[in-house]
């Protein structure tokens, strides 16, 4: 095959990848009318492949999808420092429906906590152990945490609660993190047969400023103790340079309106 045939064969095959998925979404983009009979539980399974967008900056997959009062949003990661930081911090979803690409309800979740570490094991048991903890510890998700909800007060709520507002996240298969969301569209200040755009903006949280400087504190003193004993100054290890990834969010922001009954 001479060169210019490979070069035309190569654009074919990108464009029929990229046509599986859109790269990013446009505003005003419609949602997806909800599937029917849909289980937040933190698995695709009743949502069409592929996932309708995706965004490179958070390294997203995802789908906006609504019914007659329901909001519902489907989230797929594949990558590996963006699922460190949903786990370590959460998956913040705001909601503006006046268009606004600012401010808006949000809700973060999964709320899990500190489930990084890892016991003195054989490294090669380490990786297993730890993907098994992580598991649980999202099946045992207690609470989420929300912002500008209508007849909602701000802060942490159950994450089986009264309000309508369902969130699960999980790991399928393939070994994607996958977090689902409910909402009543209400709630997110949303009118019934709302036929304006809505802006939504998906954030992949890093830790808190906090947990940062904590950690760059213990970074320095073993930098230290290292020079003190002759050595040369410690660079970070494989383990140091994993968590330095949780320095950093990502988000992006976009807008799409209502799906109407099909």
């Amino acid at each position: 095959m001479n060169s210019i045939n490979v070069r035309i064969a190569g654009v074919v095959l990108m464009t029929a990848l990229l046509g599986q998925v859109n790269v990013n979404a446009q505003d005003s983009e419609p949602n997806k009318w909800a599937p029917e009979h849909i289980s937040i539980d933190g698995q695709a399974t009743e949502w069409p492949k592929p996932l309708q967008f995706y965004n490179n900056d958070t390294k997203l997959f995802y789908t906006i999808a609504n019914n007659k009062d329901t909001l519902f949003m489907i989230v797929s990661s594949p990558d590996q420092a963006s699922q460190r930081r949903i786990l370590r911090s959460g998956l913040s979803v705001s909601i503006n429906a006046t268009g606004k690409k600012k401010g808006g309800a949000m809700i973060t979740f999964p709320l899990v906590g500190e489930i990084m570490g890892a016991p003195d094991v054989p490294k090669e048991s380490r990786q297993k152990l730890a993907d098994e903890w992580k598991r649980q510890a999202l099946a045992n998700v207690k609470e989420i945490k929300v912002e500008g909800l209508t007849g909602v007060t701000d802060g942490n709520i159950p994450a089986n609660n009264s309000y309508g507002i369902r969130t699960s996240a999980a790991f399928d298969a393939a070994g994607n993190l996958v977090c689902e969301m409910a909402v009543p569209l209400a709630l997110a200040g949303i009118p019934a047969g709302y036929d304006k755009p809505v802006a939504y903006r998906f954030r992949v949280n890093s830790v808190s400023a906090t947990e940062r400087r904590e950690f760059e504190k213990a970074l320095r003193e073993k930098q230290a103790k290292a020079s003190k004993d002759g050595g040369a100054p410690a660079m970070p290890d494989e383990e140091t340079r994993a968590n330095m990834v949780l320095f950093f969010s990502s988000e992006f922001w976009t807008k799409q309106t209502l799906a109407a009954h099909p």
